[in-house]
């Protein structure tokens, strides 16, 4: 008589994520990935100075099976907006944004995942 506690189901699921090829985790993270720029652009403080905001520097890119969400080269003054300096406040736009919508970005990289392997 077999043991129908549930583990070979999981057994069997946890089989099929090993199956997950890398293409469709990057996929997936591309995915989460600009959903996380569309969700951080609103949130990035504009600067009053008439030069280039770093909403517009703001890019998503795909190197080596790896994602990246990254400023531009002369956008590097988004690190002191972020964490701060002895004369200004951090205002956490990036740390923030992530944190209000990890569970949305979970839930499309999951998704996709999911949708992939039932094909």
């Amino acid at each position: 008589m077999a043991n129908r506690n549930g583990f070979e189901d999981g057994l069997q699921k946890l089989g099929k994520l090993s199956n997950v090829n890398e293409l469709i985790a990057v996929e997936a993270l591309e995915e989460a990935a600009n959903f996380f720029v569309n969700m951080l652009r609103p949130a990035i403080p504009r600067s009053v100075s008439n030069r280039q905001h770093l909403q517009n520097s703001l890019s998503v890119k795909v190197e080596n099976n790896i994602v990246i969400v990254y400023f531009e080269d002369e956008s590097f003054y988004w690190r002191f907006v972020e964490h701060g300096t002895s004369k200004q406040r951090a205002q956490n736009f990036v740390r923030g944004t992530y944190e209000q919508n990890q569970a949305k970005i979970e839930e499309i990289m999951l998704s996709k995942i999911i949708k992939k392997m039932e094909v």
